[in-house]
């Protein structure tokens, strides 16, 4: 899911609750115990205490924007501030981040900053960032020799920007509207007097919609992508002729294929031919784009998506990868081949290419990130991968955040894959404590709802395991990373399916691990959050699935409880009618009325945490809160924390000691909760009649 903000205060005054909810409460020791001293980033879970220092702080380091253009390395440095930092790539001697100099006096973990372009002849960062965490995103400078900043637009929502060749113009996309429908335009601003132009606008057959906008290497024509009717299934690369009299939108791309991704790479190999990343077979592959005929070629046909691709002097330098592996590769521009290749567990993607360097990062499930920077070159033995340096964790730091040991898995679920005929299986991925507790009733397993079965390091994970606790992260229907058929099971079908797959998931969990449903619990944010409340509240009967499982617990973030309520506010409506259907329908307007959590509050049964910032725009928190406010109504075991000033994403390090103390504290509720029978619901069949109140 994507993000923005509406400009005016409606939209918050429409979001605030009758009664302001309050922050999690500390519990008090017993009478005549000496409260101990608060230790900066340590969280409690029975008697273990997990410093989160070493996972926030001990490599505090996030988002990499590198400019190879200019040898230069942004970066933000977290911690309770998040410092905006640079570092000279210049020269091939190995690099240290403890070399990197601030470059304002910003506090970013208070704003939202998404890109950046280090505009190098006036040494100014042109920067795609919001005031205060809510998502309304505008163009910015920061002022390299003053650290200035200075907000450049003034926009309800800025989709994206880019610049040409000469660093003379950047287009950007502007959107207007506090709700849909919206109206997008085109436009292009001189760097130096900042004055701008509207050149096109958008229509409902073809709105334009996120992406960078690529000028040719002349600047005479903008490249960028739109959907057509709004629809995500069927977005388009576009072009605009700036240079036209009455300036139109040529679609580049075949508009009778359904298209999830339409990306120009950065550069041109000539004057005539770009390359882009598309999906129209399936999976993310590379396509070139003959800007004198208009014909798009299919270069590559990976099964597995191209997730990330840079032009460099050698060819194409790309990763293709799946959650169960990368391969990270050069291709020939013209013909598509593999040149060489680098088979890597866990998941790599390149950052930037240029010239004779590729910047490209490294991470799994039980290995932090890592950053590589290295020269690729080729000789007689063709192209190579050659020296480089990497930055990473120190022995002492690794030791202290790989808490967990991480086993992929397949597990069955309730239908049969249409494409081969056998019974489905999901992939995911086990993480189990290096120390489990020594007391088996301080065991539970969380579940994760949505976005889960990764091949990358997950903070979340790591600190659960240190507490414990086992993470059992799948890959349920509408999951990224096996094609494009796969991430549409689940379109239209929001809070279907994809609920009935966790429940299988719960059932495996349970035999494998021995637990009893009270110990298993489910978790996720934004799209995951909306999962989780729904996984709680699921009731038997939908789409003919007699089934519910009975969780002892769940953990939502910044998740959104009506669906027809979080369509009219939020920054993503097109999200919203892919994934449950349009409003304007009837029969529409029902099923996602009946897939709202909101709906069935009455079968909550199972504690809730509730956790969202009070700025988030994406899913505003008046989802959490409407949700909170009907379930204390109806006596359901349900807690909201909010966190002020907050985006759709927590950070600084005593907010984020918050966030995961609020959910040790019920966790730990859970755990010494009284021991519950084991439950029907591990048998094969599905469970049926309500959840069980604990």
């Amino acid at each position: 899911m994507r993000s923005p903000l509406v400009a005016s205060l409606t939209l918050l005054a429409a979001c605030a609750p009758p009664n302001a909810a309050k922050p999690y409460p500390n519990a008090e020791p017993p009478a005549g115990e000496a409260k101990p001293a608060a230790e900066a980033g340590v969280v409690r879970y029975f008697d273990r205490a997990v410093d989160l220092a070493p996972f926030l702080t001990g490599f505090p380091y996030a988002q990499w924007m590198p400019s190879l253009r200019t040898d230069k390395l942004f970066v933000l440095k977290t911690g309770e501030r998040y410092e905006l930092q640079m570092l000279d790539l210049a020269g091939d001697e190995a690099k240290s981040l403890a070399r990197a100099v601030t470059v304002s006096d910003v506090d970013w973990s208070q704003r939202s900053l998404w890109r950046l372009h280090h505009h190098a002849e006036s040494d100014t960062l042109w920067l795609h960032a919001d005031a205060r965490n809510d998502e309304h995103m505008n163009l910015w400078t920061l002022n390299l020799k003053t650290g200035a900043l200075e907000q450049v637009t003034d926009h309800d929502y800025v989709y994206g920007f880019g610049l040409d060749d000469a660093e003379s113009q950047i287009a950007y996309l502007p959107r207007a509207g506090a709700a849909p429908p919206y109206r997008t335009c085109l436009r292009v601003m001189d760097v130096a007097s900042k004055a701008a132009r509207e050149v096109v606008c958008d229509t409902p057959a073809l709105s334009f919609t996120w992406s960078v906008p690529r000028f040719s290497p002349d600047g005479r024509e903008v490249y960028f992508a739109a959907q057509v009717d709004g629809d995500r299934n069927r977005t388009q690369l576009v072009a605009v002729d700036l240079t036209a009299a009455r300036p139109a939108v040529r679609v580049v791309t075949d508009p009778k294929l359904t298209r999830t991704d339409a990306e120009l790479l950065e550069g041109w190999l000539d004057a005539d031919t770009a390359l882009l990343l598309a999906n129209d077979d399936g999976y993310r592959n590379l396509f070139s784009m003959s800007r004198k005929t208009g014909v798009v070629k299919q270069l590559t046909r990976f099964t597995e998506d191209l997730t990330s691709a840079s032009i460099t002097d050698i060819g194409v330098v790309g990763v293709h990868r799946s959650p169960l592996g990368s391969s990270l590769t050069v291709i020939d521009p013209r013909s598509g081949k593999v040149l060489a290749a680098r088979e890597l567990p866990g998941a790599a993607d390149v950052l930037e290419g240029r010239g004779g360097r590729v910047l490209w990062t490294h991470e799994a499930p039980d290995q932090y990130f890592e950053l590589n920077v290295q020269s690729v070159l080729a000789d007689a033995q063709g192209p190579a991968f050659g020296r480089g340096w990497s930055v990473g964790l120190t022995p002492a730091v690794r030791e202290a955040v790989v808490q967990c040991k991480a086993e992929r898995v397949k597990i069955p679920t309730f239908d049969r894959d249409k494409a081969t005929g056998k019974p489905r299986e999901l992939h995911a991925f086990v993480l189990t404590p290096l120390h489990p507790p020594a007391d088996p009733n301080h065991r539970l397993a969380l579940v994760e709802a949505f976005y889960g079965g990764e091949n990358r390091y997950s903070t979340f994970a790591h600190v659960m395991c240190a507490a414990g606790l086992t993470v059992v992260s799948p890959t349920v229907r509408g999951g990224d990373g096996f094609g494009k058929a796969f991430a549409a099971l689940n379109d239209r079908d929001l809070g279907g399916d994809e609920i009935v797959d966790l429940f299988h998931v719960a059932r495996w969990t349970e035999r494998t691990l021995g637990l009893r449903p009270a110990q298993i619990g489910v978790f996720g944010g934004s799209h995951g959050g909306y999962a989780t409340m729904r996984a709680l509240t699921f009731p038997p009967g939908t789409k003919g699935h007699s089934d519910v499982y009975e969780f002892g617990f769940g953990l939502a973030h910044a998740g959104f409880s009506d669906i027809k309520s979080f369509h009219d506010q939020c920054n993503i409506p097109d999200w919203v009618v892919l994934e449950s259907g349009d409003p304007s329908r009837p029969d529409d307007l029902a099923r996602m009325k009946d897939r709202s959590p909101l709906t069935h509050v009455d079968r909550l049964a199972a504690p809730l945490l509730l956790t969202h910032g009070s700025n988030d725009w994406r899913v505003p928190v008046g989802e959490s809160r409407a949700f909170y406010e009907k379930a204390r109504a109806l006596g359901k075991p349900v807690t909201l924390v909010e966190f002020a000033g907050q985006g759709h994403h927590i950070e600084g390090l005593a907010r984020i000691a918050e966030l995961y103390q609020a959910r040790f504290d019920m966790l730990q509720k859970v755990a010494a909760s009284p021991a519950a029978p084991a439950s029907a619901s591990a048998a094969t069949g599905p469970a049926r009649g309500p959840a069980t109140q604990l």
